[in-house]
């Protein structure tokens, strides 16, 4: 990250201490500081927590770390803008972080005040800097699922097709958190198919969330080895349909759950059973995780200028998704626009289902 990107979010904490009349916030969460440092905030991709623990005050920043992390911190992963507090790895990094009713935290804290809300606030909203590094993070993504879909066979596992869009994406210098594959056999069985020992057969569906110094990219691609068929080809029509709803409702101002219930009532309108949309979560507000949550009818957010959304309609073995960024007119995808072919819906270009 450069200095500039961080003061500007710097800036932003400052403004949201000083209305809440605290001194400082303690951000934990891999998230969050994956956000504030612009960079790679965990070791095992499994874990809630970071790797360090960042301080954040009106008028500086710090960084508690251990001294296994913090030589490749200070190398790779930190702006040059941050003090950085070592303690030894069979230690705990909390002696070293303010507590009381005047520090805040990202999360429930006995000894903090937790103002979680706001600071997930400030992380989806993100600046300009950002959003450029986010375009390009997408345009990988993008090329890394179709490249490998498209050089896929029959015959190959689940989880085979798995390793050759892995190695895309790191080829791309992204890491794969969210693989999800589904052959012939699965793809109308499950919503979120982890890759199995299964040959692909005619049809194969491949779903990535691709992440750099902490922002993520989502993407879905489907191929199929021979015609569609016309049940195939009307469905997939269907639910460009659907999605086209959800996008035509995503713009500033809105809520998201107005923009969530424009997609939920086309299900019904494009012939698909009443309770379709309850059989998977049709996407929400990324950035720095796959999703901060799924929208529903009850989202009360309000739509802000420069949030990243990923909407992910599905039926009948079918989906549909690319990222997008929203700005003042509407948005631009931040997915998609390569090779792959194409079909216009409601005056975009979206993902058809590949043939080979």
């Amino acid at each position: 990250m450069t200095k500039e990107e961080q003061r500007e979010k710097r800036a932003r904490i400052a403004e949201l201490l000083r209305s809440k009349e605290l001194e400082a916030v303690v951000l934990r969460k891999g998230a969050n500081v994956a956000w504030i440092i612009g960079g790679r905030a965990h070791i095992p991709t499994t874990l809630e927590l970071s790797c360090m623990d960042v301080i954040v005050y009106q008028d500086r920043i710090v960084v508690v770390t251990n001294k296994i992390e913090a030589p490749r911190l200070i190398a790779e992963e930190l702006s040059g803008d941050e003090e950085v507090l070592v303690v030894n790895w069979f230690e705990g990094r909390d002696a070293l972080l303010p507590k009381g009713a005047k520090i805040g935290s990202d999360g429930p804290d006995g000894e903090r005040t937790n103002i979680q809300p706001d600071i997930e606030a400030l992380r989806r909203n993100l600046n300009t800097i950002e959003v450029e590094r986010l375009k390009d993070i997408g345009k990988d993504a993008t090329a890394a699922l179709e490249e490998a879909m498209l050089d896929i066979e029959p015959d190959m596992s689940e989880v085979e097709v798995a390793g050759e869009i892995a190695e895309e994406l790191w080829e791309r210098n992204l890491e794969p958190v969210v693989l999800l594959v589904a052959g012939e056999r699965r793809i109308n069985q499950f919503r979120h198919p982890l890759p199995t020992q299964d040959s692909v057969g005619k049809m194969a569906m491949g779903v990535i969330c691709g992440r750099r110094k902490g922002l993520i990219a989502s993407v879905t691609r489907i191929i199929k080895f021979g015609s569609l068929t016309t049940e195939e080809n009307e469905n997939y029509l269907k639910l460009l349909n659907v999605e086209a709803e959800f996008l035509n409702a995503t713009k500033p101002g809105v809520l998201l759950s107005d923009a969530f219930k424009a997609g939920q009532a086309e299900y019904l309108k494009q012939g698909f059973d009443r309770d379709e949309w309850t059989k998977h979560h049709q996407g929400g507000p990324t950035g720095y995780l796959p999703r901060d949550f799924p929208a529903h009818e009850k989202t009360l957010h309000e739509i802000q200028i420069r949030n990243a959304i990923a909407w992910n309609p599905s039926a009948r073995g079918l989906k549909v998704e690319d990222t997008l960024v929203t700005n003042e007119g509407g948005f631009d995808f931040v997915t998609g626009g390569g090779d792959w072919p194409g079909i216009e819906i409601a005056g975009r270009r979206r993902p058809g289902i590949a043939s080979r």
